[in-house]
């Protein structure tokens, strides 16, 4: 079978039977299709970091091509582990090779959603949309898609009854929590319209109470010169008090 058979094959099956893709020996389905999962997972995460780029065009457009696939797969293998440890807590036997094919699946589905939803996201961002409403809009899609990628996750894994639920509700909330926060650390995806475009910007906060902020600012409630909708202001409130 060629690669681009192979890739098209693996697309197919993480669309119509996921769960398929676990059913053999992990070992030999990750040799298989590990690298053309892996492949899935960072292309189509690039596919939808170029088009949430756009927002601000330029630079932004390669910053986010290489940050949604590191956003989308390093927290992810990070917490393996944690996957794994819950799991033999709540009495469910499983190795690396069983919990690494999961995950893998399971990311590469999920980006691959993203990729499909690319264009939707293009043409809503064509529009203009207020900067707030564009941020909340990644968070819903990121969301949603990361969603279904824990539930394929879930199916895919060995278990089954209340040990299996539980085991998979403490993995989705560690792997949750790690991917939000790692966003927050890689941030900005959506550039704001007036900020200097940057890779990276200093942490600070996190990224619970900024999702809360732009809500409020989507619905036209500026709390402080960091929720401008216009971006960020040349002098901060507190600094214009003191101005002459």
């Amino acid at each position: 079978m060629d690669r681009k058979t192979s890739l098209l094959d693996t697309c197919a099956a993480l669309i119509r039977d996921p769960v398929g893709l676990g059913r053999d020996d992990p070992r030999r389905v990750l040799h298989d299709h590990g690298p053309v999962l892996l492949l899935i997972a960072l292309a189509s995460a690039a596919i939808f970091g170029g088009v949430v780029g756009t927002y601000r065009g330029g630079l932004q457009l390669l910053y986010a091509s290489i940050k949604l696939p590191l956003l989308w797969v390093v927290p992810v293998l990070v917490t393996l582990p944690a996957v794994r440890a819950f799991h033999r807590v709540c009495g469910i036997e499983v190795n690396y090779g069983q919990v690494a094919l999961a995950v893998l699946v399971g990311c590469a589905r999920s980006a691959l959603l993203l990729a499909v939803a690319s264009p939707a996201l293009w043409l809503l961002f064509s529009v203009n949309v207020d900067y707030h409403w564009a941020v909340l809009v990644l968070c819903g899609s990121v969301l949603a898609s990361g969603a279904v990628g824990l539930a394929t996750v879930a199916r895919v894994l060995p278990g089954s009854g209340a040990a299996k639920v539980l085991a998979n509700a403490l993995a989705a909330l560690a792997v949750g929590v790690v991917v939000a926060q790692s966003g927050w650390v890689l941030r900005p995806f959506v550039a704001r319209p007036r900020a200097d475009v940057a890779f990276l910007r200093p942490v600070e906060s996190n990224v619970f109470a900024s999702t809360l902020a732009s809500w409020r600012s989507a619905r036209g409630r500026y709390d402080g010169w960091d929720a401008r909708p216009e971006g960020l202001l040349a002098t901060p409130p507190a600094l214009a008090k003191e101005t002459p």
